[in-house]
């Protein structure tokens, strides 16, 4: 998350953080800033977050200069609470709200539409209980599910509500009192103790450290494990504890709520003096002190205004594709419904206008467009089970234990946290996208943290353009006595043996870069009770650069007063060992690290030993090798430098510069009082200002020092995973902000750029320039290389003038952006390298807008990959050491990136399957039972009477073929796990290419529905006699055909038996029969005693019955044997040579056997 942690101390006025995402977030991966192209600078600007709640203006007043929130103890203005709700409804609200929200599906209203159709006797041909039991039945479950996700909500409000802190109340007097958290009101003096949590926003005033200062640990608030310091103002640093009382006379202007976690401006007025206070005074609700033994502060946002709570925000709505086949799917069987109600009227309207005359006795009105009208709303009423409308909410809850199947996977869990004393495992955020996980076209990556460990260990250092190794445990001879004289450097070779190396290195050079790795930094030491130390920054490089000095003699041991870094340095250079020296060096001023600035500069003096210039302090300033450069005094050793830079990179280490100059102390108290100055400004005019300020301390003056190479060593399995995901047909793009060298080294060894590839690289500096490369990148590729895979590589500098952000952060495309994704599209690798956190997003939605099929999936580990995550199709996070932002703001968290392989080709596999095959049964058993209502109609003179009796009709799927659906699409496999890898990639081909589910699937389904319902219909009425049988029971007999052959045919495709399929399908079979005979004696008396005749006395039926199971399986079954033998699918060859392996390993045992009896 980049170095945007700073540590203030008394005399050290800090800049304040950035308010854009963009400047929030960061880490030295993007330090490597995009090359700016000559004719046509970069644009680009983060979008600013999005604030649900946004009750006034994030800044000042245009016209009065002051805040619009004043705080003081003496209470007035109008608050919030500090009470939280969370929750959706109240036990009042609860029943319409709820059911409210379920009438925005279109499933649902018509339902409802069709209920309200039953109850009107002129055209209902039904009793209204055949309606509203599916209404009834789908609201219920969905409002079970909504009522106890919020009760669980509201249990959590009620518990966080009820805790307690120590408050001096507006207007109180005497001590501190416990009071709950929902009775905190703003101006509240709040005392609070070492790990309590913060109850509400609340602006640091003084502490137990000798500065003032608190930490604190956001993991619950942002997900960052790094402790953070926070500062107080100089008016109040100090009070002890038992003198807490005169902070009540304070009074703290500031802006007023927003949901910026990062932003914050005011000033505070005590007892005369009038200071800035900026985000780095605010302890935030939810996080916890640390490591600070008591803190006091004023409560200045509460409750719902609170920026936790105003951040909070609900994701955006993602679909998979197979749930828009579906919805699309109803939307054609609705237009289907229509056009045939339409048929049925128009042939209805027909039959009565000639027939009325003569059928008297039916009281039928002649005019046929009267009954023609009123037949066409009967037939939506008997055609409305055409439509599987318990489809919806049976897929919801499959997509459910999806989803915990994805969490109890024991195979994703990896680490044990410590911290929060749980096993880390996958999550599933979502249940919603489960089956689009296993049909994923392109995946975008991250690198850091993603594909490398993100541990990052300094591997060389770079000094007077000298390359010197970290793992020779020897470093520059720190000691006193090296004034002004060669010293030797002992470095292992590059060949991997020992040798010595002689250099004579300037003094100052080694002097000054060793110090620098030890006091231009932000880290922080936590001493644990057990006397164990563990190094905390924002930035895995930090700690990497500060172990690298403590290894070579150079040892940060901590901070004193918050500004004064306390160094020990060895000068035998090993720590530990030889006369040891404590420093001192003062921290005067930071200016912070962030993505755009891509630096960080510290102003520092050294007090002890004393210096031999007091009137003067060393600027120091490190950052990405481009930025530097462009800073610095250009020195005979410079393109010695850059050959270096260019052989780490090749490498696929991470670069950094380091660069000095010496000021005046007057010099730096004469800019400090302008940056203190510049605090008190208006927010526009103050980033200006800082700016100004940052530009003339580092843009001139600057000489370059030395440079570091950090390896950070890719995770477990990386290369393998992504040969195959290619394997699996994913086309795989990495966006690092890394130099170009380092990415292709980094593709080459995760095998993502092979060397049999075509690679393409592309590199301009215009738009033009960015034309004729493509032009002529896409003729070859066209033209050339057939059957040769290819790769592109593009860097952030390039991609400026093929997409940009505006000033709402939506994708701006210029001229080569159709050229481009029509090369990238064409390449199953792609490595965009300098890239920036905005440019990451903008890349998926690009690619999105030109293919809008394609399904992509983001994956990444740090906040600066949440853009990205949200902008793909599904999102990735990966829980690692850039805090849990990405995996927080994601659909699914996993913990490394090898998991994808196994939530891809298995868990989306496998849900697609089940999914997939359940959608196409639940259309087909619906057509088959609804169909035949429509052919009676051809023999009632299409009347609209119904064929089935009333109860019946809702009984098809809300039982008598619900449990078989539901258990294969939870159990069913399409391989025996015992015999045979599910995880081959191929496998995953039959879900990428939709060949389980699409339109041509669909239609096939619904063709073979009409034959069987056809069959069903048409073999009762032939066979008891057209003229003579009984209509109940013919109904009856058709019915039963279709509950059996429906059972039948999913039987048929159920792949993997298991007893609790076996016993969801015999127990449907059993249900329906003792229904048949349970409601043929309590039933309506117009069905009472079909059942029995049609059973026992009837023997044609049981024939019947046995007709349509055999011809059922044997159709199935043969089709099966098409399928497996000639289509061939990717799943049916691995299964036929899994058995064929199986029956040669048999013959190979019975050939042994045979052969050992005969001996």
């Amino acid at each position: 998350a980049g170095f945007s942690f700073w540590i203030q101390g008394r005399d050290a006025p800090l800049m304040p953080k950035p308010k854009r995402i963009e400047e929030q977030y960061g880490s030295y991966e993007d330090f490597q800033e995009p090359e700016q192209p000559k004719e046509k600078p970069a644009k680009f600007k983060m979008p600013p977050k999005e604030q649900p709640y946004e009750k006034v203006p994030d800044e000042e007043p245009s016209g009065g200069g002051g805040y619009p929130r004043t705080v003081q103890n003496e209470g007035g203005g109008e608050f919030a609470t500090n009470y939280i709700s969370t929750t959706s409804y109240t036990r009042f609200t609860f029943l319409p709200k709820a059911t409210a929200k379920q009438y925005k599906r279109g499933a649902n209203v018509y339902l409802l539409f069709i209920a309200i159709l039953c109850c009107i006797p002129a055209i209902s041909p039904l009793m209204p209980i055949a309606a509203v039991m599916p209404v009834v039945f789908v609201l219920s479950i969905s409002l079970i599910r909504e009522g106890m996700e919020d009760y669980a909500r509201y249990k959590a409000d009620e518990e966080l509500n009820s805790k307690t802190c120590l408050v001096r109340s507006a207007g109180a007097q005497g001590q501190f009192k416990d009071v709950m958290w929902k009775d905190v009101c703003v101006g509240d003096l709040v005392k609070l103790h070492d790990r309590d949590w913060i109850p509400a926003d609340v602006c640091l005033f003084t502490s137990s450290a000798e500065d003032g200062a608190a930490f604190i640990d956001t993991m619950d608030l942002d997900g960052e494990t790094n402790l953070k310091r926070r500062g107080s103002p100089k008016s109040t640093t100090g009070i002890a504890l038992e003198d807490t009382g005169r902070l009540a006379k304070a009074v703290l202007k500031c802006v007023g709520p927003s949901g910026d976690l990062y932003s914050f401006d005011g000033t505070l007025t005590f007892e005369g003096k009038t200071l800035a206070v900026s985000e780095q005074n605010i302890l935030l609700r939810s996080a916890r002190l640390r490591n600070t033994k008591w803190a006091v502060g004023y409560v200045v946002y509460t409750g719902e205004e609170s920026k936790v709570m105003m951040n909070s925000r609900s994701g955006s709505v993602k679909q998979s594709a197979l749930e828009t086949i579906v919805n699309k799917g109803i939307a054609v069987i609705f237009l289907t419904q229509l056009a045939m109600a339409v048929i049925s009227a128009g042939l209805s309207g027909g039959w009565a206008s000639k027939n009325c005359a003569t059928h008297w006795y039916l009281k039928c009105d002649a005019s046929g467009a009267k009954t023609g009208s009123m037949t066409f709303w009967t037939y939506i009423i008997l055609l409305n089970s055409l439509i599987p409308a318990s489809l919806i909410v049976t897929m919801e809850i499959v997509k459910v234990v999806h989803a915990r199947f994805i969490d109890w996977d024991h195979v994703l869990v990896k680490q044990y946290d410590k911290k929060e004393e749980k096993w880390r495992r996958a999550e599933a955020h979502t249940s919603a996208l489960n089956e689009g996980l296993g049909q994923i076209d392109y995946v975008f990556s991250d690198k850091t943290g993603t594909l490398t460990e993100n541990k990052m260990e300094l591997r060389y250092v770079c000094v007077d353009a000298e390359v010197y190794s970290a793992d020779s445990g020897e470093w520059f001879e720190t000691g006193p006595a090296a004034n002004n004289r060669p010293i030797s450097i002992k470095a292992s070779g590059d060949g991997g043996g020992t040798e010595q190396r002689v250099a004579s290195v300037n003094r100052s050079s080694g002097y000054t870069f060793n110090r620098m790795l030890a006091v231009c930094q932000t880290v922080l030491i936590e001493r644990e009770p057990d006397g164990s130390v563990s190094y905390n920054a924002d930035s895995p490089d930090e700690v990497a650069l500060v172990l690298g000095g403590r290894g070579f003699g150079c040892e940060f041991t901590g901070k004193q007063g918050g500004d004064t870094a306390l160094v020990d340095v060895y000068a035998s250079g090993k720590q530990g060992q030889g006369d040891k020296v404590e420093e001192q060096w003062k921290v005067l001023n930071i200016i912070p690290f962030s993505s755009k600035r891509k630096r960080m500069t510290t102003i520092v003096q050294r007090v002890n030993p004393p210096p031999e210039d007091p009137n003067e302090c060393q600027v120091w300033m490190k950052g990405a090798d481009n930025v530097i450069r462009d800073r610095i005094i250009k020195g005979p050793l410079m393109e010695k430098y850059d050959n270096q830079l260019l052989y780490f990179s090749m490498d696929g280490l991470r670069t950094l510069c380091f660069s000095s100059k010496t000021i005046s102390m007057d010099e730096q108290r004469r800019w400090a009082d302008e940056w203190e100055g510049a605090t008190l400004l208006p927010p526009a005019e103050r980033e200006a200002k800082f700016e100004d300020l940052a530009k003339e301390v580092e843009d001139s003056g600057m000489n370059l020092v030395g440079c570091t190479a950090v390896e950070d060593k890719l995770q477990q399995n990386v290369p393998e995973t992504i040969v195959r995901l290619a394997r699996a047909k994913i086309n795989l793009w990495v966006l690092t902000g890394d130099k170009q060298e380092t990415a292709i080294e980094i593709g080459k060894s995760t095998n993502l750029l092979t060397g049999s590839m075509k690679l393409f690289i592309v590199n301009s500096n215009s738009e033009a320039e960015v034309n004729q490369r493509l032009d002529t990148c896409l003729s070859d590729a066209v033209f050339n290389n057939e059957g040769q895979k290819k790769g592109l590589v593009i860097d952030g500098g390039t991609l400026n003038f093929i997409i940009e952000g505006n000033q709402d952060g939506a994708l701006v495309c210029h001229s080569p952006a159709d050229k481009f994704v029509a090369l990238a599209t064409q390449c199953v690798s792609v490595v965009v390298c300098r890239s920036s956190p905005l440019q990451k997003a903008l890349i998926v939605l690009l690619v999105k807008k030109y293919v809008p099929t394609m399904r992509s999936l983001g994956i990444g580990d740090g906040a600066n990959d949440v853009p990205m995550i949200r902008a793909a199709n599904i999102g990735i996070g990966i829980a690692g050491l850039e805090g849990m932002q990405a995996a927080r703001a994601s659909d699914y968290a996993i913990q490394q990136f090898q998991d994808l392989d196994r939530l891809l080709l298995h868990h989306g596999r496998l849900s697609y399957f089940r999914v997939a095959n359940m959608c196409t049964y639940f259309f087909y058993k619906s057509w088959t039972f609804t169909l035949p209502q429509w052919m009676f109609g051809f023999y009632n003179g299409y009347s609209g009477q119904t064929f089935y009796e009333a109860l019946y009709v809702p009984s098809f799927n809300m039982f008598f073929t619900a449990a078989p659906v539901f258990a294969r699409a939870v159990l069913d496999t399409d391989l025996d796990v015992s015999k045979a890898n599910p995880l081959l990639p191929e496998l995953y081909h039959v879900s990428k290419e939709d060949k389980l589910f699409s339109p041509k699937v669909l239609g096939a389904d619904l063709l073979l529905s009409f034959v069987h319902a056809a069959a069903c219909y048409w073999l009762p009425m032939l066979s008891f006699g057209l003229d003579d049988s009984d209509l109940w029971q013919e109904s009856l007999a058709t019915y039963s055909l279709i509950v059996f052959v429906c059972t039948m045919r999913i039987t048929c495709h159920t792949r993997a038996f298991t007893i609790p399929l076996v016993i969801a399908y015999t127990a449907s079979i059993a249900l329906y029969m003792s229904w048949l005979f349970t409601y043929d004696s309590i039933g309506t008396l117009t069905i009472r005693g079909a059942a029995p005749a049609l059973v026992n006395e009837n023997a044609k039926f049981k024939y019947l019955v046995f007709m349509a199971l055999g011809a059922t399986g044997c159709s199935e079954l043969c089709m099966r044997w098409y399928i497996d033998n000639v289509t061939m699918t990717n799943v049916d060859v691995v299964r036929a040579a899994k058995e064929a392996d199986i029956a040669q390993e048999g013959d190979r045992r019975n050939k042994e056997a045979s052969a050992s009896q005969n001996a």
